[in-house]
């Protein structure tokens, strides 16, 4: 059985274009569906770096009061590694660099596997030596990095986020209809000016109250 329109609707936001100033996406009602997956794309260009936030309402014509939020997901990558100087793992949120010039931080670190995310664009190449910015932990890459498609977990900070100062990107930010309190069954995702970027911004909308072989719209309240 087809998933869409009886077990979740996309919906998109911004369309896919170079963008510039600052953005918000189509108002979306969540009175329909328990669950939303709010998704953002940078593309082969980034101007600038800029704040992602969420606001809420209580009808798709406006959306004016904060939506607080505090996890998302961001584009991650694996790299194994071997020959570690020391044993003991590195903390969540540990810069390390490659010797090539790759770039990271660790999201979890198994061993002999780090789980990461803000990969800079260079290639990790197998032998190379890694060093951990804090530590001064040093281990050799075991092979090139991997898997440059995962959405690893973030921590949003006052109800934010900035996009990496990286190109080929995608958010996701998790929402909830309880999250949104009384009252509210409407949000949408702003865009602080990133100045001239490829991007584009859908939802997938979850748990529909009502399943048909055409789904009613969301932008509609």
């Amino acid at each position: 059985m087809e998933m869409i329109n009886s077990c979740y609707t996309v919906v998109p936001l911004l369309f896919a274009q170079q963008h510039d100033g600052a953005l918000a996406g189509d108002i979306i009602s969540m009175k329909n569906f328990r669950q939303a997956e709010i998704f953002l794309m940078i593309g082969n260009t980034l101007g600038q770096v800029g704040a992602i936030t969420m606001k809420k309402g209580v009808s798709v014509s406006s959306c004016a009061t904060a939506l607080a939020f505090t996890r998302y997901f961001e584009t991650g990558f694996v790299l194994e590694y071997d020959g570690a100087s020391t044993d003991v793992s590195e903390d969540a949120g540990a810069a390390f660099t490659g010797s090539g010039g790759g770039a990271g931080v660790v999201y979890k670190d198994l061993g002999n596997k780090l789980i990461a995310y803000g990969y800079n664009g260079t290639t990790f190449v197998d032998n190379e030596t890694i060093t951990f910015t804090t530590s001064g932990r040093t281990a050799l890459a075991n092979g090139i990095q991997k898997n440059e498609d995962i959405l690893v977990p973030r921590t949003a900070a006052a109800n934010t986020f900035n996009v990496q100062n990286e190109i080929n990107r995608l958010y996701c930010i998790p929402i909830k209809s309880d999250d949104l309190g009384d009252g509210y069954d409407c949000i949408t995702i702003n865009v602080a000016d990133l100045n001239m970027t490829d991007l584009a911004a859908w939802v997938v909308l979850h748990c529909p109250r009502y399943a048909g072989e055409i789904a009613e719209t969301a932008i509609y309240d």
